[in-house]
């Protein structure tokens, strides 16, 4: 995924009211508020002081023209804050085939309606056997110094209502997985944040005996855009 031209550099003061962040940019100290397009706690990702990275909407007529797309951490990891990139650098992962358990899934398609409650999947292919195969997409960017990346970063009981609809699809014969886009540059696994949301850890563990799926997808970030490299391992 690339952006339509190079991010601009940043410093970040605050960010309140959940989608709102003030910042200086670095070329000429403009303060201004930015669209802060992630609504998690977002641990470690937004700490005044911060470099971070904004895109220009070019649109003076929106009430914030710039959102906010990445962060860098005092250790040089790079982080991609914007949760909705996720799903497009997913799409682009399994188009390439770069997570081989999809590799014989052909005809993706986003963002179509499934199951009993009618909701959204992020991806839906179908594989060699004529199986539908669901994709839901989450994006990770809490980190640890040892490398440990967790989702969700706060009680997410949208994501443990996911599971239940991916588990409804195994039941039903069907192919179903959760792909982690790790958004942070320092996460070397994944795992369930059990000691944050142990609902969805215990969905998590409930899941997987019904044969949903869980991978993990490293990327390479830069003010240039953010490309799928491969899979991460998911404890």
């Amino acid at each position: 995924m690339k952006f339509i031209k190079p991010l601009i550099g940043a410093r970040l003061e605050k960010r309140y009211k959940r989608f709102l962040a003030d910042v200086k940019l670095e070329h000429d100290g403009t303060e201004l508020t930015a669209h802060c397009p992630n609504t998690g706690a977002m641990t470690g990702c937004a700490e005044p002081g911060m470099r971070v990275w904004l895109s220009d909407s070019n649109n003076p007529k929106r009430k914030y023209r710039y959102t906010w797309e990445l962060a860098e951490t005092s250790t040089g990891d790079r982080i991609c804050i914007h949760t909705h990139r996720a799903n497009t650098v997913a799409g682009e992962a399994l188009q390439q085939g770069l997570v081989p358990a999809y590799a014989d899934v052909k005809a993706w398609r986003a963002e179509v309606k499934y199951g009993s409650d009618n909701r959204r999947i992020d991806w839906i292919g179908e594989d060699t056997e004529g199986r539908s195969v669901y994709i839901e997409v989450k994006s990770v960017t809490l980190a640890e110094s040892t490398g440990d990346g967790f989702f969700p970063d706060t009680t997410s009981i949208r994501a443990t209502q996911h599971l239940h609809s991916l588990i409804e699809m195994t039941s039903a014969g069907h192919r179903a997985g959760v792909l982690y886009v790790v958004l942070h540059s320092g996460i070397e696994r994944v795992s369930a944040a059990a000691h944050i949301d142990p609902t969805y850890a215990d969905t998590v563990a409930l899941a997987r005996t019904h044969g949903v799926q869980f991978h993990a997808l490293q990327c390479a970030i830069s003010q240039h855009g953010i490309d799928p490299v491969g899979e991460l391992p998911v404890m």
